[in-house]
């Protein structure tokens, strides 16, 4: 894509004509809309001829399915970024859209409130996906930012995430506030999850994030030696977890987002930069949790975008009063 292009231009890919309107009308201030296709071989030949910025799919359409569209989207450009706008809510879609090289994945029923995040994220390089568990099937290393809008919220999707993780065998570290931590506890009981045993195995360790931001940054500065004392000690958890096999470890934290909420917004760059730098390697999912709240002054609404950039990953979207602060 031209960054500097200020509408940047979509091509639409859905067999019903209404509501290809509706989505064009949703998109319309945002993104110039150059197409609707009916189906994947006027998607295809359209998407040859105007070569668009990125084009939303949906997944059932008839002749060729979405994904069989993308995949000959990929043959002709394999960089165009594409984005499911679909009803199939199930992890097992939003697994097989992103594996499949899409970029996003975003629910009809979320449409105004997910669509032109997704969007934005997509065109920036930064895969969008409708929830935390959804995440959690994609493999591969992610480092995901989550934004909640209020701690019931965050504690819902953290819970599910946990539950799904934690029974298909693969271990999972809570960093997060100390509320945080007997809210997931709690819902995980009532799911009959035997945290107990878990804990004693090392496939589940949950910790207050406040004595931990304290010991990361003494003196008030970041200690780099400190932030790659505690990830070795997590890649040496995931590995006794899996027995030696090197599976898969989730890391919960919200280290960085306790920080914004503080106003501290360089230091939470500092961190997730050198977060980056040292889990590049490693089979990590690392999601940190940020508090929509802590963006909401006008003087603080770059750094939601900066933020963003040190992320691979983003769930939940952006609430629409954030949406075009995105590129």
């Amino acid at each position: 894509m031209n960054t500097a292009l200020a509408r940047p231009r979509i091509l639409l890919a859905d067999d019903h004509l209404d509501f290809r309107k509706s989505v064009s009308d949703r998109l319309s201030d945002a993104f110039e809309i150059v197409g609707g296709a009916r189906n994947g071989h006027e998607a295809l030949d359209m998407a040859r001829s105007l070569r668009p910025d990125l084009v939303v799919l949906d997944v059932a359409m008839p002749d060729l399915t979405g994904f069989q569209t993308l995949e000959r989207l990929r043959r002709d450009d394999p960089a165009i970024p594409v984005v499911f706008l679909t009803m199939h809510q199930d992890d097992d879609f939003v697994s097989a859209g992103i594996r499949a090289g899409a970029m996003g994945y975003v629910l009809k029923s979320r449409m105004y409130l997910d669509l032109i995040g997704a969007i934005r994220h997509a065109l920036a390089g930064r895969l969008f996906v409708p929830s935390l568990t959804s995440l959690s099937t994609v493999a591969g290393s992610r480092h995901t930012v989550h934004f909640h809008s209020s701690d019931s919220d965050l504690l819902d999707q953290i819970s599910q995430l946990a539950d799904a993780t934690l029974r298909s065998g693969e271990p999972l570290v809570l960093v997060t506030s100390e509320a945080t931590c007997t809210g997931v506890a709690e819902r995980l009981r009532a799911r009959q999850v035997d945290l107990a045993t878990l804990a004693a195995e090392g496939r589940y360790v949950a910790r207050d994030s406040s004595p931990a931001l304290s010991y990361l940054f003494p003196h008030g500065r970041l200690d780099r030696e400190r932030v790659a004392e505690m990830v070795h000690g997590l890649d040496l958890l995931r590995l006794a977890s899996s027995n030696g096999s090197g599976g898969r470890l989730t890391v919960v934290g919200d280290l960085s987002g306790s920080l914004c909420r503080d106003g501290a917004f360089e230091a939470a760059l500092e961190l997730e930069r050198l977060w980056n730098e040292l889990t590049r390697a490693l089979p990590l999912l690392t999601i940190c949790c940020h508090p929509f709240e802590a963006f909401d002054h006008p003087d603080a609404r770059h750094s939601l975008l900066n933020v963003c950039a040190e992320h691979s990953a983003v769930t939940s979207g952006v609430s629409p009063r954030f949406s075009r602060d995105l590129i």
